[in-house]
């Protein structure tokens, strides 16, 4: 990789960033939107998420991007798996949160209308296109049972 791609900064060099995504279940679905088209990895499918604020949890973070992606307010249930995403211009720090609604499940209109955000069955999941990051979680999420 030559230093001009990375603005001068090799990739090992560049600064962490971590993100918090939320897995928001209800029995055999999962909550999925997509990626605005001017967005890193634009028009793939992803599960609602974001940068870590200074000062907040990781798990505060998760429930903060979802209630900003989704209008659904949850609570995260446990920390599912971690991944690393690094290319020329960042490195990411992906931590999966398992999160249940505390509340309605109805996703707000304009989470539906901006983001395409909705409830998809998790056996549906593999003819979504997720960034690579995703692919183990993705593969979990499909293989697992439905809780009761």
């Amino acid at each position: 990789m030559s230093s001009a791609a990375t603005g001068g900064a090799e990739p090992a060099s560049l600064p962490v960033r971590e993100i918090a995504i939320a897995l928001i279940l209800d029995a055999d679905r999962v909550v999925v939107a997509r990626r605005g088209a001017a967005q890193h990895l634009g028009g793939h499918d992803e599960f609602p998420g974001g940068h870590r604020e200074p000062g907040e949890s990781l798990e505060q973070c998760c429930v903060r991007e979802a209630r900003e992606e989704t209008g659904l307010v949850v609570r995260v249930v446990g920390r599912v798996a971690t991944a690393e995403h690094v290319d020329a211009r960042r490195r990411l720090e992906i931590h999966f949160f398992e999160c249940a609604c505390t509340g309605s499940r109805e996703i707000s209109a304009a989470a539906r209308a901006g983001r395409g955000a909705r409830w998809i069955e998790r056996a549906r999941l593999s003819e979504l296109d997720f960034p690579p990051a995703n692919a183990a979680v993705v593969r979990a999420l499909i293989a697992r049972r439905a809780s009761p």
